[in-house]
């Protein structure tokens, strides 16, 4: 998967972690999802009105939709503010989907070792 990413973005810490965490949930890093993960994450799917509770169903979930080859992601934005963050860009398909997206995570609190709590994706 080719990974592009703004420049500016390796300015804090909880910016990377959004990045790494995105591209974990896209290639199945199940190491890095548990490790920035809460155990009582939820995962909001807005356009699919579905709502995943639980790091392990995130996870199962996760592979359970790995049969879609992602070829390409550019990452546009991350903004970062105490417990919150955004994430937005295109995901590019193999089978020449695009699908544009924006996600919102809420952190259990602003410090760095903070866990995802909460996680609403748009998908276009």
């Amino acid at each position: 998967m080719e990974i592009i990413i703004p420049n500016g973005c390796n300015n804090t810490p909880r910016k990377q972690i959004v990045i790494d965490f995105t591209v974990a949930m896209l290639k199945m890093q199940n190491e890095i999802i548990k490790e920035y993960a809460d155990e009582s994450i939820i995962w909001y799917q807005l356009k699919d009105n579905k709502k995943i509770e639980g790091r392990c169903s995130l996870i199962t979930i996760l592979k359970d939709e790995d049969n879609n080859i992602i070829e390409y992601l550019e990452i546009y934005q991350v903004i970062t503010h105490g417990k919150f963050a955004s994430i937005n860009g295109v995901i590019l398909l193999a089978n020449d989907t695009k699908i544009d997206f924006g996600d919102v995570y809420m952190f259990i609190n602003a410090a760095r070792s903070g866990k995802v709590k909460e996680i609403k994706s748009y998908r276009i």
